[in-house]
């Protein structure tokens, strides 16, 4: 090979690399207990349909994913409420925002949600989301690993963070988590 072919080829792999990079989001990772605090509500609940479509307002797709609340574990939340996402699939175009949850459908989960002028979200993205699953333990919460996260050292300066690996968590110690966080009894 040439000398200026190789360069090409270089340049050329040097700028899928930087692309790949650059499809990430990056998110101040927060615990349980602080996205609790930050939340509206933590609940217990299972998703619906969701309906993409073109958003004129803000000049991109929005997701809304209805959802059934089965318990509440923290917080108010009415019995059925729309989560809003950025992204989805319109026709032929696919926007999607690395690093959010995926609501699918039927699925059992524990979510941190938002309220904002009447509008439901997910709290913190990915970090909002556990899935539930049966097991020997009983019913256990399950998350992907989680990548692109920050958090604050001592002098205030914004780090990469790895998020530990956790120990099986039963929904029933959740429960006890969030009660002791927000102070009430045990799940309303």
């Amino acid at each position: 090979m040439t000398r200026p072919r190789i360069l090409l080829i270089s340049c050329a792999l040097g700028l899928l690399a930087i692309a790949s990079v650059a499809s990430a989001t990056s998110v101040l990772y927060l615990t349980d207990e602080r996205q609790a605090e930050l939340s509206t509500a933590v609940v217990v609940a299972t998703v619906g349909t969701a309906v993409a479509a073109d958003d004129a307002a803000r000049g991109h797709i929005l997701t809304r994913t209805s959802i059934k609340v089965e318990e509440i574990l923290a917080g108010d939340a009415p019995p059925e409420l729309t989560v809003i996402q950025t992204g989805g699939t319109v026709g032929n175009r696919t926007l999607h925002v690395p690093g959010d949850a995926r609501l699918e459908h039927g699925e059992r989960c524990v979510l941190f949600l938002r309220q904002v002028d009447g509008a439901w979200s997910l709290t913190a993205l990915e970090q909002s989301k556990y899935g539930i699953e049966d097991s020997v333990f009983g019913e256990r919460l399950r998350r992907p690993h989680l990548g692109g996260l920050f958090t604050y050292d001592a002098d205030g300066a914004l780090v990469p963070f790895e998020e530990p690996v956790k120990p099986v968590v039963t929904l029933q110690a959740f429960r006890a988590r969030m009660a002791k966080v927000t102070g009430q009894s045990e799940a309303q």
